[in-house]
């Protein structure tokens, strides 16, 4: 199988690639396609000089490089699209940042990249995993073109991984014991899902007992007023010293609970300067492995809901996925009450952002 990187010259695709190559993913015949997002670009020869340099330095591993900045001659059979505008890191503008932002800025790379494959490949569409953001919109405009089982966005899976992290760094042990969800809106949307942790070594009563502790008393229907409280104190902290503001408020974040750790964390990371592609890269070159294997396996993902668990529209959910999604996995009656009527409320707010997106696009 082959796979395509849109944007392979930006940060986070440039690490894509070079995980994927690295981790050996891709067999010596195989193609990973260097894609370039932006016609527009003053570096066009960057995807040329990228591809040397990666076969200088892996030349024993790596798979057959192709390069194109042409939406028309894209080849993989999983196809990652990870260019556009993201957030600058400055912060003398972390005021302006916003998801409405990058909505203006990189609606036009989904619908430039989705029309071409539809065009292109509509008889044997490639399986699209969306890192660009907003992921959800991401996943919209793709799943327009494409058949909604073949489009994935990165947004819940990469939550998931950092809040089972969060949890295991409490715990004192390795993230792989760990199992959890987050659903709904890969931002201030997102419902990290405790009634779904489950950790082993530890049965049901020892983690009953722990849980508690870890949540340090915030409530799943409190969260989100509480996420947003948190995001305005590390807005003021970071605008307020632009030199030191980040490393402070990351500091500061230690001590929250793992949940409000999750999105807060790399909310600060990326003012440091270093942004968060290397986390995003690894957890979607994993996601990647698994669609290229075909295994079963059951994520979190944004994806395009048609009334599954009463959802509509492209939000974060359980997926079982076997190269594509086979199914929405039923989750009514495992979430508590509070934990669904945030995930319903999540999706509604994100089809209403996403409507409201697309009118002014048009």
């Amino acid at each position: 199988m082959d796979v395509s990187i849109v944007g392979a010259s930006g940060g986070c695709g440039r690490e894509i690639v070079t995980q994927i190559v690295q981790q050996r993913l891709l067999e010596n015949r195989e193609i990973l396609q260097l894609v370039g997002s932006n016609p527009r670009s003053s570096r066009p020869h960057l995807l040329h000089g990228f591809r040397a340099d990666l076969q200088d330095a892996y030349a024993e591993i790596i798979p057959e490089l192709n390069v194109t900045d042409d939406p028309e001659k894209i080849i993989g059979d999983v196809v990652v699209v990870a260019g556009g505008q993201t957030f600058s890191t400055a912060p003398s503008e972390i005021g302006a940042a916003s998801r409405d932002v990058l909505a203006r800025a990189n609606v036009a790379v989904f619908e430039r990249f989705a029309r071409s494959l539809a065009r292109t490949r509509g008889e044997c569409p490639p399986v699209v995993i969306i890192v660009t953001n907003p992921v959800e919109l991401g996943v919209a405009v793709f799943a327009e073109h494409l058949p909604r089982t073949h489009v994935i966005g990165m947004g819940a899976y990469s939550d998931s991984a950092r809040f089972r992290w969060e949890i295991a760094s409490d715990l004192g042990i390795r993230r792989q014991r760990v199992r959890g969800y987050v659903l709904g809106e890969h931002g201030n949307g997102m419902v990290p899902i405790w009634s779904s942790v489950r950790v082993q070594g530890m049965t049901d009563r020892e983690w009953r007992l722990v849980e508690p502790t870890l949540r340090r008393g915030l409530r799943t229907e409190d969260y989100p007023a509480a996420l947003l409280a948190h995001q305005r104190r590390l807005i003021e902290m970071i605008a307020s010293d632009p030199k030191n503001g980040a490393l402070k408020a990351l500091h500061s974040i230690r001590d929250l609970p793992p949940d409000l750790r999750v999105p807060l964390k790399p909310f600060a990371i990326h003012y440091t300067d270093a942004k968060t592609q290397t986390a995003t890269a690894a957890a979607t070159v994993e996601l990647v492995k698994a669609v290229l294997e075909g295994r079963r396996v059951e994520v979190s993902a944004q994806y395009m809901h048609q009334g599954e668990n009463g959802l509509h529209g492209p939000c974060g959910g359980r997926v079982l996925l076997a190269g594509t999604v086979l199914q929405v996995m039923p989750d009514r009656d495992e979430m508590t009450d509070a934990e669904r009527t945030l995930v319903e409320r999540a999706a509604q707010a994100v089809q209403e952002k996403i409507n409201q997106w697309r009118n002014n696009d048009r």
